[in-house]
């Protein structure tokens, strides 16, 4: 069950668009991400191969040693989502407290 939103009902309404404005960044950036992998190559031939090669050779090596220092790296797609663990934010916590806010705004309106 969703927690209460403790706000006003002037509140819950500036609430309710602060929200649906997170919602629609967060699906931007998802689409952003989602694009950039169909058109991404990384295969033996393709332009820049070599330098993205060692690009992401650095970027896994920095990675190791920051998860060594128990830093956990966190993919961007889950985060968005919401599927990383340790995030409070994601498309699909700010739907369920989207939901709860309108909810409750109809209840009170009522």
């Amino acid at each position: 069950m969703t927690q209460k939103i403790w706000l006003k009902p002037e509140q819950l309404e500036n609430y309710i668009a602060q929200l649906q404005g997170f919602r629609t960044t967060y699906q931007s950036l998802l689409s952003i991400l989602a694009s950039g992998r169909q058109n991404f190559e990384f295969k033996p031939g393709a332009p820049n191969f070599q330098n993205t090669l060692q690009m992401s050779m650095k970027l896994h090596r920095y990675i190791h040693s920051v998860q060594s220092q128990t830093f956990e790296y966190r993919d961007l797609t889950n985060l968005l989502n919401g599927h990383d663990v340790n995030s409070e934010s994601g498309i699909n916590l700010i739907e369920a407290k989207l939901k709860q806010a309108k909810k409750q705004l109809y209840e009170i309106s009522r």
